[in-house]
Order: structure tokens, then sequence, then C-alpha cells
């Protein structure tokens, strides 16, 4: 209010300090006996101001100064509320803080999340299960499962964990804490993301709970995890890390199929299988593997587990062919554009007639043509295997997409297919006899595999 008053004082000032007389003089009935005269004052020398009373002069001048005098006083104003609103504000919280601090109460909010972590553990522990992999009667893996679901009609639970767990077995059993163990029953897998889906009953065993499978798109870097599992084997039965997801889409696969949920909650061999919870206790993945060399600590991966929410689907309607939900080409190929030098490539390995050729050859592309996959290898049993393309050919198009380059072909399929989808191939054949392309674009409609 200092800073208000000074500023309306030094205003009047400066207007007052303006006026200047003109000479002409203007007479005005004040009252019934008296007049007076005023002379005419100016505020600029463009400007001059003829007025009767003081009402007149005061209205003509108002409107000269209002703007400028209005965003003036705005604008100081909102300064010094705006200082002391911050003031205020910061006054407030540190109040608060010191009053939290002197009360104890921040001790809270840390009970809450002690508590949210307990919640997680003690479901864990009726949830998560070791399990064993024989082939015949001698053991040769062992790792963790997690149950997702349960059947009332015939008491079975089911479990998840890696393929790679029970893939040298032939027969399996769940083991429980105290040391109990029950046949469990191969329900289907996927090779190639590593996911197993078992069965077992066990009617005898009590307090086992299911847990809910959560969604993976929801998770975000800095996000706190808790691995649950049997690092190490069974002597080490139900075991609890804590830790954050440290990144999301993680390649780190030849095949780049899947992005993997890296986090760094410890994890060890025998933890494979088990899973990841978020702090409301649902599984947001399933861990697979970990760099396990020295000079990298604190990066565990797991299987997101939306993915595998769509392979249990396709195991549970018996719908995963070829056992895997990864969409795959089935053949060895070149990618044109790493291997294009003034419209020709130059290769190795093709099967040509029947006879494969480990020597160069150089072959011409079509005209305009700088990009696609050049196979060189047909897979049996594959997606083409049945199909008319041969070594040679240049697969150039799937569906509507031009192939740009191998990373590209990847993208497009793992994003757009899964396997038992029908996709349409589009490419130049190669003419054997001639080694030279057809000029014109042949296509095929293949069921992935």
């Amino acid at each position: 209010m200092k800073r208000f008053f000074i500023f309306v004082v030094s205003l009047m000032a400066v207007f007052i300090g303006t006026f200047s007389v003109s000479g002409q003089e203007v007479t005005t009935d004040m009252t019934s006996e008296q007049t007076t005269t005023f002379p005419e004052l100016t505020i600029s020398e463009d400007s001059f101001y003829t007025f009767t009373d003081y009402d007149e002069l005061i209205s003509q001048l108002y409107e000269k100064v209002y703007d400028d005098i209005y965003d003036d006083l705005y604008n100081q104003i909102v300064s010094d509320i705006d200082t002391q609103f911050y003031e205020d504000i910061y006054d407030l919280v540190e109040q608060n803080a010191d009053q939290l601090l002197i009360e104890e109460e921040i001790s809270v909010y840390i009970d809450d999340f002690q508590q949210m972590l307990y919640d997680v553990v003690g479901l864990a522990e009726n949830s998560v299960l070791g399990i064993m992999s024989y082939l015949g009667s001698e053991p040769v893996a062992v790792g963790s499962a997690v149950i997702y679901r349960y059947e009332p009609i015939n008491q079975n639970y089911y479990i998840i964990t890696n393929h790679h767990v029970i893939a040298e077995g032939n027969n399996f059993s769940v083991v429980f804490e105290d040391g109990k163990q029950y046949v469990a029953n191969l329900i289907g897998y996927d090779t190639e993301v590593d996911i197993a889906i078992l069965s077992f009953y066990a009617p005898d065993q009590e307090n086992i709970q299911v847990s809910v499978l959560g969604d993976s798109s929801t998770l975000a870097q800095g996000m706190f995890l808790i691995a649950a599992g049997n690092p190490q084997g069974l002597n080490f039965y139900g075991s609890v890390t804590l830790g954050l997801i440290s990144g999301l889409e993680r390649k780190v696969d030849e095949n780049e199929y899947i992005g993997y949920l890296q986090h760094d909650s410890a994890i060890n061999p025998g933890n494979s299988g088990g899973p990841v919870y978020n702090l409301d206790g649902e599984v947001v993945g399933i861990n697979v593997s970990k760099y396990a060399i020295t000079e990298i600590e604190g990066m565990g991966f797991a299987i997101p587990i939306n993915l595998v929410k769509r392979i249990i689907e396709r195991i549970e309607d018996n719908n995963l062919n070829d056992n895997t939900i990864m969409p795959r080409l089935g053949a060895d190929y070149y990618d044109v554009s790493e291997y294009l030098s003034n419209g020709t490539v130059t290769v190795r390995n093709l099967t040509i007639n029947g006879t494969l050729i480990s020597e160069n050859i150089t072959l011409t592309l079509p005209l305009g043509i700088t990009s696609g996959l050049l196979l060189y290898e047909i897979h049996d049993n594959s997606t083409v295997s049945s199909s008319p393309l041969e070594s040679g050919d240049l697969v150039y198009r799937i569906n509507n997409h031009t192939i740009l380059n191998n990373q590209d072909y990847f993208n497009y399929v793992y994003n757009n297919f899964e396997a038992g989808d029908t996709i349409t191939i589009y490419y130049y054949e190669l003419n054997h006899d001639t080694l030279e392309y057809s000029t014109l674009m042949q296509s095929v409609d293949v069921i992935l595999k």
C-alpha cells in the first residue's frame, strides 16, 4: 500500500507539472452570486482542453490517461499480490512440514507403502511355486511358476512358467514350501517367446491364491516392482526382491520379437518363470533372463504380461500352431538395401536349379527396385515352403506394405500379425536359367507359421 500511495502522489505531480496556460479565459457560473475564471490548461503542445468546470476537466483528463494509469496500477498491484502470495504459500508449506515432522505424521505414508509390500509378498507366498522338470525319474531343471487361474469344476490350478524350464523333461511337478510335490500336466507352450502353461490338482493344500494378470501397457519407467521366485533352486524357495522398472521394450533377442520389461529387482537362475508384481499385486511380467556377467549387475528381463495373455488365450483355445505365436517368414534372406550397388546385388549360397552355389553371384535387380528381402534358403515346413517362392526370389511387399529393410520387415510383421494369420507376399521371381528377374511382380497368399 505504501508503494501504491507513492505512485499516486507521483502521478498527480506529473500531471500538475505539465499543465500550461493558453491565455484564453473561460468563465463559468460557480454560484448565483459569483463567477470564477480559469485559464485553459494543456497536457502537451498538441492537446488543448477547454472546460467550463472541474468536472469537465476531470472527464477529459480521465479519458486521456485512463489506459496508462490503469496498466501501471494493475501491474504494480499484481506484483505486490504475487510477491505476498508466494511468500504466504512458502510460509504455509514450511509450517506444515515442520508440524508433520514434530507430530511424526510423515510415518503414515511410509507405513502405507510398507503395507502394500506386505500385501504383495503375502500373495506371492501363496501363489508362486517351484516347478521341477524330470526326464523319467531324473530331475533335469528347476524353476518358478505363478498360479493365474483356478477351475472349480475340476479343481485344477493353472500356472505360467518358462518353456526352457520344462523343455528337457517329459514329466513335471509343482513344489510347495512344505516340500510336497504334485503332478503337473503340460497344457501348451510357446518355444519362441519361452512360455509354458501347466495345470495341477492339490486338494489338500490350503491358502492357495490366484494372482491377477495385470496390464503391462500401463507400466512406466521408475515404477516399483516385486520379483518372486526360487533363485538358485528350492533352497531359496519363495524369495522376493524389490526394484524399479529400468526400461521398456528392450530388444535383447536376435529375432527382436519381444519388447522385454527391464528391471533391477535381483533375480538369478531359478527365478525363471516367476512373476514380477506391481504394488497392486498384479502380475505384469514373467521373468525370463538376466545378463549373467560380472561387468553387468541389476539387469533383469521379463516378458510383458500382455504378450503372455495372448499366448495363454491361444493355448487354452488349442489354437497355437507350431507352438509359437511369433510369425516367421520361414526363409533365410539378404537385406537388399545392405547389398545394393548400382542396381545390382552380389550374394552367395543361392540354390539354383537344385544346386547350392557357394560362389558370389551378381544379380541385376528389376528396374527401380532398391529394397526387399532376397531369399537364399527356404526352411522345411515353414510359411513359404509350400509356396512357389524359391531361392533367389525377391520379396518386395507384404500386403500393401513395401519392405524398406530388415528392421522395417520385423516392425511391420511383428506389430500386425501372429502365427496363423494370412498375408499376401508380392515378389519378383528369379529365372534360374538366365539369372534375371521377372519384370512383373508375382503374388501368393501364405499362412504365417
